[in-house]
């Protein structure tokens, strides 16, 4: 059974998100980034220089070059949430995204983490299941 946006009540994005998701800089080819999405876990590939955000990559045109930089690919404003923004907003925006992921922007475009919803949707990926 998939929850609800009110089985999340009381928490935050800062509550149920990755605080370290993997990353990639923005100087990464396609070839690093077509690595990545291969991986069956792995929806959307995130680009930062330290915690500057530079952009999120869900797919690649097949003709790209592997050795060509990744960063003309970027999304450089996909979904996101600020991590005061509560918890049942962030599983409705996930919900509805085709990726089930929200980047979790601060002040100054600052990656703090991302928003992911298992595939179920029934549980956010770093958040605890509740007992």
């Amino acid at each position: 059974m998939a929850a609800a946006p009110e089985d999340f009540r009381g928490l935050t994005v800062a509550d149920v998100m990755l605080r370290d998701p993997k990353t990639l800089p923005s100087s990464a080819t396609v070839g690093a980034v077509r690595a990545q999405l291969g991986r069956p876990s792995v929806q959307m590939v995130l680009l930062a220089d330290g915690n500057a955000f530079a952009g999120a990559i869900t797919e690649l045109p097949g003709e790209a070059a592997d050795d060509q930089d990744v960063l003309a690919y970027a999304d450089r404003a996909p979904v996101s949430l600020g991590p005061s923004v509560p918890a049942p907003t962030a599983f409705e925006v996930t919900a509805k995204s085709p990726h089930r992921r929200a980047v979790v922007l601060g002040e100054g475009n600052a990656l703090l983490g991302l928003v992911c919803l298992d595939k179920t949707l029934t549980h956010f990926c770093g958040a605890p299941r509740a007992s």
